[in-house]
């Protein structure tokens, strides 16, 4: 039975994971490609594109709608793959956008995983389960069959539009809840109040009903937080969204008082250490 020709478009670090999953599988020819030859070389050890591609991975990242659009379609005009998957977070819609003038298979699929190292992004891609939102069912099966071939869980979900919201909401969500705790934190100094004490009670039901953890109330960093919140933020008026961004420009000001800084350093180290103990508590229950 021959191999699945897959081609990967974008060798950061969700492409080069993908790439070195599908590859050490062995179930596929895997081909890459990149804007950087010389990360492509080193990756890939080529900078040739295969003549024939079944499916092919987008994983480059998507700043403005349009932008994004256009290009992958160029891409998919380029190449003609039998299926697209686009790996990327993206605006609702876009999916739609794409396939409404290629008319070709495809689908969204989007990333889940931590933007520590490539060993943690394989994993979390390995762990977590693989929604899958198609404009078409013959597109929504092949890729199905695609990634359970990879040895990954699937879920299907009623169509691309539920899949992009899904990954927007996911980090916009996380984003809400530190800003909510820069906030708290800012309350709770105007009254002279320690917040470390304070999150102490928000801890203890946490501990006790073994749910998420506590948030702390630094700046919002990472890959996708902020730029997802302004990204569903260029397609979807809220206010809701520019209250996060607004509470994190304060605290990037706010953080360059020592004062300010130990205590979330201080918060930030008691959320740590309950979620090493939830992992623990966690850990044992499943074994029962």
């Amino acid at each position: 039975m021959p191999k699945t020709n897959v081609l990967i478009v974008g060798l950061g670090e969700v492409g080069s994971a993908l790439f070195e999953l599908f590859k050490e599988s062995g179930k596929f020819k895997v081909h890459g490609f990149d804007l950087d030859k010389e990360k492509m070389r080193e990756i890939t050890g080529t900078t040739k594109l295969p003549e024939t591609v079944d499916v092919m991975h987008i994983c480059y990242p998507c700043t403005k709608q349009e932008t994004f659009v256009k290009v992958t379609i160029d891409y998919i005009k380029r190449i003609n793959p039998q299926l697209t998957i686009i790996e990327s977070t993206v605006p609702p819609l876009t999916t739609q956008k794409i396939y409404e003038t290629t008319k070709s298979q495809i689908v969204h699929s989007p990333i889940r995983g931590m933007h520590q190292s490539l060993e943690t992004m394989k994993r979390d891609i390995i762990f977590w389960s693989k929604y899958i939102g198609g404009v078409t069912k013959e597109a929504v099966e092949t890729a199905k069959k695609h990634y359970e071939k990879l040895g990954l869980k699937v879920k299907i979900l009623k169509s691309p539009a539920e899949t992009e919201l899904a990954k927007l909401f996911e980090t916009t969500y996380r984003a809400w809840m530190i800003a909510c705790f820069q906030e708290m934190h800012r309350i709770s100094r105007r009254f002279n109040a320690n917040f470390d004490e304070v999150v102490d009670m928000l801890a203890d039901i946490h501990r006790l009903r073994l749910n998420k953890p506590i948030h702390y109330p630094d700046v919002i960093g990472g890959h996708c937080l902020i730029p997802n919140t302004e990204l569903l933020l260029s397609v979807y008026d809220s206010e809701f969204l520019r209250l996060i961004l607004a509470s994190n420009e304060k605290r990037k000001e706010e953080i360059k008082d020592e004062a300010v800084k130990g205590e979330v350093e201080k918060v930030k180290r008691r959320a740590d250490a309950l979620q090493k103990e939830l992992m623990s508590k966690m850990g044992k229950h499943s074994k029962t």
